[in-house]
């Protein structure tokens, strides 16, 4: 089942990356990526990507990867891109796979890997988002590696702690806050150490402590040396530029108000209840009964907390851990879950194992050797669950990543209370729908007449799909043929015009075109 998943995700990636659009952030990674790349071509002397926007403060990896992708693939930089950037989603889901299978068996591997796949969030981030999804995949697999590093202590093998350093280095070439990362490392090693102390000698397991710890430390240096290697502006400096990074980003500069359950909340100033109501309305239903059962397996093993597992203690502090940081440091988060999509894989893997244990619950034998009803209920309603997640995905195709559950009322029931689409990518399809219709009514000729657009929302997500000879002003203002505009959020007065088309999905808009030229 997990192989048939994973293959029809590199199915939907194959089939659709050139169907997504071009996202708020997409341009400037791509420029990032090209001087990243002439920044190594020229061993340094081009030092253009050194002072670029503000993302000389992240790691160039997946920038200058995608760069390079684009000089080897026959696609154009934007669906380069999207077709890494969808492979990468998939790894990370072969990254959860794994995990749930090391830690659980394979039915928990493949309830795992199904609840990510559905999960509207993850694929559909997946695509475009140049940073979040590519360290989240990062993670996954740093997750991996942790489990077995843990089953390992205190002789852990050197293939897994290079594999671990490698994902390590990765993540940290995406974005330095990856440190964090090696927070459930040392919670779980220093509960292994707690078990060990009970069962050998107060010096016998210090020294084990001390000689698992010391074999860490390669891991952790290959790890800085991979961040390094891809990142030119900390190359300048080691020590200090990562961390001066590191300290910027705690408290990003970034502070706007944007609605939320219902609510306005400033970017600087979010309540303690942020992060836990922002997942409860973006994972699956599945996968939040699946983290119940696995809340009440947890809470009944802290009955007896010396069988508790350390690589499960790892896993629980995946989840908890990064959470915990942004409530006591009020760090500035928005997009809702965009800047922890890392926690989607863990969650994944946690719900899977609850999902797991309620099923071998479910088909324990009873007084017949047949299996109990209630198990072929549930694996029934399991598979249309999966089938009506599919055919709502379709629904919201290439915009998966506005989909809400149940439990804010679906897309309809967002709108309004939560943000949908804050990439501005439906901009792409309103801008390519409208270069269609004009030439479908004007003819061939309308791609060179000097058409006015005037655009709210991200420019280059509609003008890459219009003719050279439209034309838009930065400002967004002064007089135009045509008005291109997202919901996000208003760009002063909507100017009057006649409506050609409107971008939506289930009954939500995205974006919309007004004719200009003849006042209504």
């Amino acid at each position: 089942m997990a192989q048939l998943i994973l293959a029809g995700a590199l199915l939907f990636v194959a089939s659709t990356f050139k169907q997504y659009g071009i996202t708020w952030d997409e341009p400037l990674h791509l420029e990032n990526g090209r001087r990243a790349l002439d920044w190594y071509l020229s061993l340094g002397e081009d030092q253009r990507v050194l002072g670029f926007q503000n993302l000389y403060l992240y790691g160039a990896l997946y920038d200058t990867v995608t760069a390079v992708a684009g000089i080897l693939l026959p696609f154009d930089a934007y669906e380069t891109r999207r077709l890494v950037g969808g492979l990468v989603g998939v790894a990370g889901l072969a990254a959860v796979r794994a995990q749930a299978r090391t830690l659980a068996g394979p039915r928990a591997g493949a309830l795992a890997v199904m609840l990510l796949a559905l999960t509207p969030e993850w694929m559909g981030q997946s695509f475009a988002n140049p940073k979040d999804v590519p360290f989240a995949t990062a993670a996954a697999w740093m997750g991996l590696y942790q489990i077995r590093l843990i089953r390992d202590l205190p002789r852990q093998r050197m293939h897994t702690l290079l594999a671990y350093g490698i994902a390590f280095g990765a993540a940290l070439g995406i974005r330095v806050g990856g440190v964090v990362l090696i927070g459930p490392l040392g919670i779980a090693c220093l509960y292994w150490l707690f078990l060990r102390l009970r069962e050998r000698p107060l010096g016998t397991a210090l020294w084990e402590g001390v000689t698992a710890a010391a074999r860490l430390l390669p891991a952790f240096a290959l790890a800085w040396m991979i961040m390094l290697a891809f990142w030119p502006w900390a190359q300048l400096d080691p020590v200090s530029r990562p961390l001066e990074a590191l300290a910027g980003f705690s408290h990003f500069p970034l502070a706007f108000s944007f609605p939320f359950a219902g609510r306005t909340l400033v970017t600087t100033d979010l309540p303690w209840w942020y992060v836990p109501v922002a997942f409860g309305v973006k994972l699956p239903e599945v996968t939040l009964l699946g983290l119940g059962v696995a809340a009440v397996m947890s809470v009944r093993a802290l009955r007896r907390p010396l069988t508790l597992l350390p690589e499960r203690v790892g896993l629980a502090a995946a989840i908890l851990l990064p959470p915990l940081i942004v409530i006591v440091t009020g760090a500035v988060l928005y997009d809702g879950i965009r800047h922890l999509l890392f926690l989607l894989p863990p969650l994944s893997v946690a719900a899977s194992i609850g999902l797991d244990r309620l099923a071998s619950h479910l088909s324990a034998p009873m007084v017949t050797e047949r299996l109990p009803l209630a198990s072929r209920i549930a694996g029934g309603m399991l598979f249309l669950w999966a089938g009506w997640q599919m055919l709502t995905v379709a629904r919201l195709h290439p915009y998966e990543a506005i989909w809400y559950n149940a439990l804010a009322g679906g897309v309809r029931g967002a709108e309004g209370r939560f943000e949908l689409d804050y990439w501005g990518s439906p901009l792409s399809e309103a801008a390519d729908r409208l270069r269609n219709l004009i030439v479908g009514q004007e003819g061939g000729g309308a791609v060179a007449h000097p058409y006015r657009i005037r655009i709210c929302g991200p420019h280059d997500s509609a003008l890459h799909y219009l003719p050279p000879t439209w034309k838009a002003p930065k400002d967004g203002q002064g007089e135009a043929d045509f008005y291109i505009a997202f919901t996000r959020g208003q760009c002063g007065p909507v100017p009057a015009g006649r409506e050609l088309l409107r971008v939506e999905r289930m009954g939500v808009v995205l974006a919309y075109v007004l004719d200009l030229r003849d006042k209504p």
